[in-house]
Protein backbone atom coordinates (compact mmCIF):
# COMPACT_ATOMS: atom_id res chain seq x y z
CA UNK A 1 0.00 0.00 0.00
CA UNK A 2 2.84 2.19 1.08
CA UNK A 3 4.88 1.53 -2.13
CA UNK A 4 1.58 2.56 -4.29
CA UNK A 5 1.15 5.66 -2.64
CA UNK A 6 4.88 6.47 -3.20
CA UNK A 7 4.65 5.65 -6.89
CA UNK A 8 1.32 8.17 -7.28
CA UNK A 9 3.03 10.49 -5.37
CA UNK A 10 6.28 10.79 -7.01
CA UNK A 11 4.52 10.26 -10.48
CA UNK A 12 2.24 13.49 -9.42
CA UNK A 13 5.49 15.82 -8.67
CA UNK A 14 7.29 14.89 -12.03
CA UNK A 15 4.22 15.81 -13.81
CA UNK A 16 4.13 19.29 -12.00
CA UNK A 17 7.26 19.47 -12.19
CA UNK A 18 7.67 19.30 -16.18
CA UNK A 19 5.01 21.25 -16.07
CA UNK A 20 6.63 24.08 -14.62
CA UNK A 21 9.67 23.73 -16.47
CA UNK A 22 8.17 24.02 -19.65
CA UNK A 23 5.72 27.12 -18.66
CA UNK A 24 8.29 29.29 -16.07
CA UNK A 25 11.16 30.85 -17.04
CA UNK A 26 14.53 29.72 -16.12
CA UNK A 27 15.67 31.83 -13.12
CA UNK A 28 19.11 32.45 -11.67
CA UNK A 29 17.68 31.02 -9.00
CA UNK A 30 17.51 27.19 -7.99
CA UNK A 31 13.75 25.78 -6.81
CA UNK A 32 14.39 24.12 -3.47
CA UNK A 33 13.94 20.50 -2.91
CA UNK A 34 11.02 19.08 -2.39
CA UNK A 35 11.07 16.10 -0.15
CA UNK A 36 7.56 13.61 1.06
CA UNK A 37 8.44 11.49 3.84
CA UNK A 38 5.87 8.49 4.82
CA UNK A 39 4.81 7.88 8.38
CA UNK A 40 7.80 5.35 9.08
CA UNK A 41 10.45 8.11 8.17
CA UNK A 42 11.68 7.07 4.55
CA UNK A 43 12.03 8.86 1.94
CA UNK A 44 9.66 8.43 -0.66
CA UNK A 45 10.71 10.87 -3.41
CA UNK A 46 13.06 14.07 -3.18
CA UNK A 47 12.79 16.07 -6.02
CA UNK A 48 15.29 18.92 -6.87
CA UNK A 49 15.10 21.44 -9.86
CA UNK A 50 17.95 23.33 -10.84
CA UNK A 51 18.23 26.31 -13.61
CA UNK A 52 21.86 26.34 -15.40
CA UNK A 53 23.52 28.64 -17.41
CA UNK A 54 22.17 30.52 -19.86
CA UNK A 55 24.52 30.70 -22.85
CA UNK A 56 24.27 31.71 -26.20
CA UNK A 57 20.50 31.82 -26.47
CA UNK A 58 19.95 28.38 -24.69
CA UNK A 59 17.86 27.11 -21.55
CA UNK A 60 18.94 24.84 -19.96
CA UNK A 61 17.10 22.81 -16.94
CA UNK A 62 18.25 19.94 -15.22
CA UNK A 63 15.67 17.86 -13.24
CA UNK A 64 17.19 15.11 -11.07
CA UNK A 65 15.05 12.63 -9.43
CA UNK A 66 15.81 9.86 -6.92
CA UNK A 67 13.34 7.70 -5.52
CA UNK A 68 13.60 5.92 -2.24
CA UNK A 69 17.04 4.57 -0.36
CA UNK A 70 19.22 2.20 -3.17
CA UNK A 71 16.75 2.85 -5.88
CA UNK A 72 19.75 5.13 -7.67
CA UNK A 73 19.30 8.60 -9.53
CA UNK A 74 18.08 9.45 -13.00
CA UNK A 75 18.77 12.88 -14.60
CA UNK A 76 17.14 14.42 -17.73
CA UNK A 77 18.35 17.62 -19.02
CA UNK A 78 15.91 20.06 -21.45
CA UNK A 79 17.91 21.97 -23.97
CA UNK A 80 15.61 24.90 -25.52
CA UNK A 81 17.35 26.71 -28.35
CA UNK A 82 16.56 30.40 -29.42
CA UNK A 83 15.30 31.14 -32.69
CA UNK A 84 18.00 30.76 -35.25
CA UNK A 85 18.99 34.39 -36.56
CA UNK A 86 17.90 34.24 -40.75
CA UNK A 87 20.03 35.65 -43.54
CA UNK A 88 19.78 38.94 -45.18
CA UNK A 89 19.01 38.20 -48.91
CA UNK A 90 21.74 38.47 -51.44
CA UNK A 91 20.41 41.69 -53.30
CA UNK A 92 19.66 40.70 -57.14
CA UNK A 93 22.50 41.04 -59.56
CA UNK A 94 22.29 43.78 -61.61
CA UNK A 95 20.53 43.43 -64.92
CA UNK A 96 23.04 43.99 -68.24
CA UNK A 97 22.69 47.12 -70.10
CA UNK A 98 21.16 46.33 -73.02
CA UNK A 99 23.39 46.42 -76.46
CA UNK A 100 22.91 49.83 -78.04
CA UNK A 101 21.02 49.37 -82.04
CA UNK A 102 22.24 50.54 -85.05
CA UNK A 103 19.34 53.66 -84.55
CA UNK A 104 21.32 54.40 -81.51
CA UNK A 105 24.51 54.32 -83.26
CA UNK A 106 23.39 56.47 -86.61
CA UNK A 107 21.46 59.15 -83.52
CA UNK A 108 25.34 59.14 -81.81
CA UNK A 109 26.70 60.28 -85.01
CA UNK A 110 25.08 63.03 -86.18
CA UNK A 111 24.66 63.99 -82.34
CA UNK A 112 28.88 63.90 -83.02
CA UNK A 113 29.09 65.45 -86.75
CA UNK A 114 26.11 67.33 -87.29
CA UNK A 115 23.81 66.74 -90.23
CA UNK A 116 25.67 68.44 -93.16
CA UNK A 117 28.89 65.93 -92.32
CA UNK A 118 26.22 62.91 -91.35
CA UNK A 119 24.53 62.83 -94.75
CA UNK A 120 28.48 62.62 -96.40
CA UNK A 121 28.72 59.79 -93.62
CA UNK A 122 25.52 58.11 -93.99
CA UNK A 123 26.04 57.86 -97.80
CA UNK A 124 29.48 56.88 -96.78
CA UNK A 125 28.97 53.46 -94.76
CA UNK A 126 25.35 52.88 -96.64
CA UNK A 127 28.14 51.71 -100.08
CA UNK A 128 30.40 50.21 -96.94
CA UNK A 129 28.18 48.16 -95.16
CA UNK A 130 24.81 49.25 -95.03
CA UNK A 131 25.48 49.75 -91.36
CA UNK A 132 25.38 46.54 -90.66
CA UNK A 133 27.69 45.65 -87.74
CA UNK A 134 29.03 42.45 -88.98
CA UNK A 135 29.24 42.86 -92.60
CA UNK A 136 32.53 42.00 -93.59
CA UNK A 137 34.42 41.60 -97.07
CA UNK A 138 35.04 38.22 -98.39
CA UNK A 139 37.86 40.18 -100.37
CA UNK A 140 39.80 41.85 -97.98
CA UNK A 141 38.20 41.10 -94.57
CA UNK A 142 37.05 43.92 -93.38
CA UNK A 143 34.03 44.33 -91.14
CA UNK A 144 31.45 45.97 -89.43
CA UNK A 145 29.63 49.48 -90.35
CA UNK A 146 33.13 51.44 -90.65
CA UNK A 147 34.93 48.61 -92.54
CA UNK A 148 37.57 48.28 -90.52
CA UNK A 149 40.59 46.85 -92.36
CA UNK A 150 42.06 44.56 -89.94
CA UNK A 151 39.22 44.26 -88.21
CA UNK A 152 41.09 44.25 -84.64
CA UNK A 153 41.42 48.14 -84.54
CA UNK A 154 38.24 48.42 -83.30
CA UNK A 155 39.40 47.04 -80.07
CA UNK A 156 41.12 50.30 -79.17
CA UNK A 157 37.37 51.60 -78.37
CA UNK A 158 36.25 48.41 -77.00
CA UNK A 159 36.28 44.74 -76.13
CA UNK A 160 32.72 44.56 -77.57
CA UNK A 161 34.04 45.57 -81.29
CA UNK A 162 32.30 42.54 -82.72
CA UNK A 163 28.47 43.13 -82.02
CA UNK A 164 28.03 46.54 -80.98
CA UNK A 165 27.26 49.44 -83.54
CA UNK A 166 27.79 52.15 -80.96
CA UNK A 167 31.81 50.53 -80.46
CA UNK A 168 32.06 50.58 -84.17
CA UNK A 169 30.68 54.13 -85.00
CA UNK A 170 32.54 55.89 -82.49
CA UNK A 171 35.92 53.74 -83.80
CA UNK A 172 35.01 54.85 -87.68
CA UNK A 173 34.75 58.54 -86.53
CA UNK A 174 37.72 58.82 -84.88
CA UNK A 175 39.68 57.07 -87.92
CA UNK A 176 37.32 59.65 -90.47
CA UNK A 177 38.47 62.73 -88.39
CA UNK A 178 42.36 61.46 -88.21
CA UNK A 179 42.52 60.07 -91.70
CA UNK A 180 40.32 62.54 -93.71
CA UNK A 181 39.77 65.26 -91.11
CA UNK A 182 35.67 65.12 -91.91
CA UNK A 183 32.95 62.41 -92.99
CA UNK A 184 32.64 64.92 -96.38
CA UNK A 185 36.42 64.76 -97.07
CA UNK A 186 36.20 61.07 -96.77
CA UNK A 187 33.05 60.55 -99.03
CA UNK A 188 34.96 62.47 -101.76
CA UNK A 189 37.71 60.37 -101.47
CA UNK A 190 35.64 56.78 -101.53
CA UNK A 191 33.86 58.77 -104.66
CA UNK A 192 37.39 59.18 -106.84
CA UNK A 193 38.24 55.74 -106.03
CA UNK A 194 37.65 52.65 -108.34
CA UNK A 195 37.11 50.32 -106.99
CA UNK A 196 35.33 52.10 -104.03
CA UNK A 197 37.83 52.49 -100.64
CA UNK A 198 38.67 54.88 -98.01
Amino acid sequence: MLSTIASITTAALAVLVAALTVTAPATARSLGAVTSTATDGSPIASLIVTPVDETFGERAVTVSRSLGAGRGSTSMTQNVAAPAATAEPAAPAPIPAPTPSVDDARSFALAQIGAAQFSCLDSLWQHESDWDPSAENPTSGAYGIAQALPSAKMASIGHDWKSNPLTQVKWGLEYIAARYGSPCNAWSFWLRQFPHWY
